[in-house]
């Protein structure tokens, strides 16, 4: 049980620590303009959020993690841009569809396993 909480701590602080990493070249190399923004707010983020402790970790419980994970990065990402409020309603809308689409997917994965089951 205690190795199972520990790859569960590493996966979950794992997912705001490789969207720090993908965000740093993203911002770097593209830059930020609207279209930018989008992809990366409502698009990489969910992706990651879920693959890193799916695909990587093979969690057993990856919604839950990568709740609390994608949760712990908005977090610091509030922190550091409170002072740019059209960027910080922008994340804050992209938290509330992040989290809607991670609830979808486990809705999905529930429902496929009901029907194959």
């Amino acid at each position: 049980m205690k190795n199972q909480s520990i790859s569960n701590l590493k996966s979950t602080l794992a997912i705001p620590l490789v969207m720090t990493i993908i965000l740093i070249p993203y911002s770097i190399l593209i830059g930020w303009n609207m279209a930018s923004m989008v992809v990366f707010w409502f698009v990489l983020i969910p992706l990651v959020s879920y693959l890193v402790p799916t695909k990587i970790f093979k969690s057993t419980k990856p919604m839950k993690e990568s709740i609390i994970g994608l949760t712990i990065f908005y977090a610091l990402m509030t922190f550091m841009i409170y002072e740019h409020s059209d960027f910080l309603q922008l994340m804050m809308v992209s938290f509330v569809v992040n989290l809607l689409i991670l609830f979808f997917i486990q809705l999905d994965k529930k429902v496929n396993r009901e029907v194959a089951g």
